[in-house]
């Protein structure tokens, strides 16, 4: 039988309550009251002061309907999980505020009119003021939160004019009257004597003087005529917002949502930027034991109670930075977003007992945030936080000296906030069991491929420049000229050397191959660089790769223009992303300690474009036997675009994304993924550069292969190019960690070349100087990864600070030491700054 939907509104609740008890002293208790009189259904299990809402075979979800706070329990354990820690007033840390703010579901943070920040949360501002609605669904609940100050709701003038005031005090009793007249000050304007409620007057009286009001026949007409006064608008114009939050079991899941279109608040110069949801969902307390997972670059632990309450908690921007938004920073961002979040997932594991939180929906919106006990508060939690009003300054300078004003985004939201919280138990509560989880959730809802192909050896990942542009002189005149670093007949010179070398499964990614170079202009069109030919056509090229077994990837670039040409497609103004003043928007380049900018890296591509740009490349390459391609930045670097006619959110961007890279699937075309974001997992044959190493910031504990758990078996992967790696050995051993294939990035002619150029930064890149090395370790790492290309890792565990077990599901372990001596474990010797493999 269908459950009947039914809203609890909380001042109601409260009278019946008050009723109910005072039958109860009446009757002498001789009629209990039911639970579910009020709530849901009875429970005898039921956490004390809440109600059962609804069950199926895996959760029970219990609400407490005074103070809103739930549970959800385990079925099979009984382990239940809080909303809110349950003893926050013995929280010795804590002071009350915090106390309080710990009992909340959601906080905002706004801004006025003025750019000053100010934060509400459900709790304090909601809650404690009885200022919600339950409303019960057949597989859970919803809750709308008014949050602040609702003055506008009360039909009560907060000035009126003195003869209409005495129009409607002549209409009360006496007794009535004297009251008003108490609560109001006359006032003498420029259009006559008006009445003025009273600063500081208490919210139950203002609750009394509007039914008083009303009931003299004030109607909302007259409280639209009122408002009209020029005093009454900085008397009663205060912030208050409107959230509904859906809580519902979804099978073995727990979900949480916020349509931010129905969102609603004071726009009369308030702006919503931020909505935190559910922050102490499963807080852990001093007295526990575990972590909590971030997935910062391969991913990451903060240990609970790690001591570090000096430090700032974390927080990371889902798919890194938007440069839109960070275009009048001067400084470089602290966070790499080569190692920034590229999973929107996190997860918390205390003693047995696990979660893992995936943000299902509005993960272009999403932060997420982490902080651990004794700063505040007593406890550990991590939460997701979600956009709403984007922002950022305008610079009036020129205008008006220094001064400057906050501009704001479009409320067009092209997604809802989600989160679906998974929970663990037992020898399962853990991160290799999070990793395995959303592995599943993955690819049963085909957003990953349920195995890759097995080759047997591990992938050899040779990315090759072809060409660059750089300055030249020729009687003593400067000009720019093509530069070919490895021409077709050259790439095909290292892939035959390296398959005479036992080198079988190669990949080729070539880039700087069309549109004048590596860093050329707008490919809205294809036209190879002429010089790469000289010995073997670009066809014949492709075809000998494709004889020798070698997977080749041509990069194609749909975000950035390096250079401007009148004819190349492309324009600034017109597609280019833009800021919230219509700026446009660009990469830039930066010092090398990132305190300033020091000009343009590149025009950039507005995302509303990117189906354009990539149904043109796809066409302009057919004439030639291209089957795979690399998208470089368009895998993982993620930005919007401000401009009214074509405003584009970072959600939106990612649909636009997905579609070019169908487009380009559809067209029987493989792409190679760059450090990807995981909604381009769904569209990949490969990728490269996949996070070896998180942001290591102070607050983390430990770095974890997470991100490789959750792909290895389905797609192959490789990390940096080892030659351009900070640190070549550890990185080695980070790629047999992470059962990762090796990359190198070469070129075939003299380092020299590069020299004094664009491009000097790649200090190391002559194949010939790295051929011995690469075969020799390659040889090395696929003795202990052959065969595995196919198979998932199933169990990661550190067995010491510097000593690591990785364990597939045809349990195959792979110990690697990280160590400058021999380590002993499990009665396996690992030698010093090493790998073995047992199977």
């Amino acid at each position: 039988m269908k459950k009947p939907e039914y809203t609890i509104k909380a001042k109601t609740k409260r009278i019946l309550a008050a009723l109910l008890i005072s039958n109860m002293v009446v009757v002498g208790l001789l009629n209990p009251i039911d639970a579910s009189a009020i709530g849901g259904p009875s429970d005898k299990d039921a956490p004390k002061g809440m109600n059962k809402v609804c069950e199926n075979d895996y959760l029970t979800l219990y609400l407490n309907e005074e103070d809103v706070t739930f549970a959800v329990k385990d079925n099979e354990t009984g382990h239940l999980w809080f909303s809110n820690p349950q003893d926050t007033e013995n929280d010795q840390i804590a002071s009350p505020y915090y106390q309080r703010i710990m009992k909340n579901q959601l906080q905002i943070r706004y801004f006025n009119e003025d750019v000053q920040v100010s934060t509400m949360d459900s709790y304090n501002d909601c809650v404690s003021h009885g200022q919600f609605e339950i409303e019960m669904l057949d597989d859970g609940y919803k809750v709308s939160y008014t949050l602040g100050d609702m003055e506008k709701e009360l039909l009560l003038p907060m000035a009126i004019s003195e003869e209409r005031f005495e129009q409607f005090v002549s209409l009360m009793d006496d007794k009535t009257a004297k009251k008003v007249r108490r609560n109001y000050v006359l006032e003498e304007g420029a259009d006559g004597n008006y009445y003025r409620l009273r600063d500081g007057v208490k919210d139950y009286i203002k609750e009394d003087l509007a039914q008083y009001f009303q009931d003299a026949g004030y109607t909302q007409s007259d409280y639209e005529i009122d408002s009209e006064l020029e005093t009454s608008e900085d008397t009663n114009n205060k912030p208050w917002f409107t959230i509904g939050v859906e809580y519902r079991l979804d099978n073995d899941s727990l979900t949480v949502s916020v349509d931010p279109m129905e969102v609603t608040y004071n726009e009369d110069g308030y702006y919503l930027v931020s909505i935190d949801l559910l922050p102490y969902f499963g807080a852990a307390g001093l007295d526990d034991t575990g972590y909590m997972f971030v997935p910062d670059g391969c991913g990451a632990l903060i240990d609970l109670n790690n001591g570090k309450s000096d430090l700032s908690g974390y927080s990371s921007r889902i798919y890194g930075q938007d440069l839109s938004q960070q275009l009048l920073s001067t400084k470089k961002s602290e966070t790499d977003d080569t190692y920034g979040i590229k999973l929107p997932v996190y997860g918390l594991k205390t003693e047995n007992q696990a979660f893992l939180a995936i943000i299902e929906n509005g993960d272009g919106y999403g932060t997420i945030n982490a902080g651990v006990s004794g700063k505040t508060t007593s406890y550990n939690n991590i939460y997701c936080s979600f956009d709403y009003l984007s922002y950022g300054e305008a610079s009036l300078t020129n205008v008006v000296g220094a001064n400057s004003y906050q501009l704001y985004g479009n409320k067009d939201f092209s997604d809802t906030y989600k989160v679906r919280f998974k929970f663990l138990s037992d020898e399962k509560a853990d991160y290799s069991h999070m990793a395995g989880l959303y592995r599943d959730y993955l690819i049963a809802g085909g957003k990953l491929k349920e195995t890759a192909i097995e080759t047997g050896d591990i992938p050899l990942y040779t990315e090759l420049i072809g060409a660059i542009d750089k300055y030249k002189t020729i009687l003593g005149v400067r000009y720019r000229a093509i530069e070919a670093l490895t021409t077709y007949e050259e790439a095909k010179i290292i892939t035959d050397e390296l398959k005479n070398e036992g080198v079988s499964d190669q990949t080729l990614i070539y880039s700087g191959w069309m549109n004048d170079g590596l860093k050329g202009y707008a490919n809205y069109e294809v036209n190879p660089v002429g010089k790469l030919s000289q010995g073997l056509s670009l066809n014949s090229f492709l075809q000998a790769e494709k004889d020798l077994g070698v997977n080749t990837y041509m990069t194609l670039d749909i975000q950035n223009v390096y250079k401007n040409k009148l004819t190349d497609g492309y324009s600034t103004l017109s597609n280019a992303p833009g800021y919230f003043d219509h700026t446009v928007v660009y990469s830039k380049e930066y010092s090398l300690s990132g305190s300033s900018s020091t000009g343009k890296e590149a025009d950039l591509i507005s995302p509303y474009f990117a189906m354009d740009y990539t149904k043109k490349l796809i066409n302009g390459i057919s004439k030639y036997e291209i089957t795979g391609v690399d998208f470089t930045y368009a895998t993982y670097r993620l930005y919007s675009d401000y401009l009214e006619e074509r405003y584009t959110d970072r959600e939106a961007a990612i649909s636009l994304y997905e579609s070019s890279f169908n487009e380009a699937v559809s067209g029987g075309i493989a792409i190679m993924g760059d450090n990807a974001n995981a909604y381009a997992f769904p569209y990949l044959n490969q990728m490269i550069n996949v996070p070896l190493y998180s942001n290591r910031y102070r607050i983390l504990d430990r770095e974890i292969p997470f991100y490789q758990m959750v792909i290895h078996g389905s797609l192959s992967y490789s990390g940096e190019a080892l030659n351009m790696s900070d640190d070549y050995e550890t990185s080695l051993l980070k790629s047999v960690e992470c059962g990762a294939g090796l990359h190198y990035l070469w070129i075939y002619k003299d380092n020299s070349l590069l020299k004094e150029t664009d491009y000097d930064d790649l200090y190391s890149v002559q194949y010939s100087s790295w051929k011995e090395k690469a075969v020799s370790d390659y040889a090395r790492v696929n003795e202990v990864l052959q065969g595995l290309t196919d198979v998932s890792i199933v169990s990661h565990e550190l067995l010491s600070e510097d000593l690591v077990k990785v364990t597939y599901d045809n349990g195959t372990r792979i110990y690697v030491n990280y160590s400058d001596s021999a380590i002993t474990v499990d009665g396996v010797t690992v030698e010093a700054r090493s790998f073995i493999r047992k199977d």
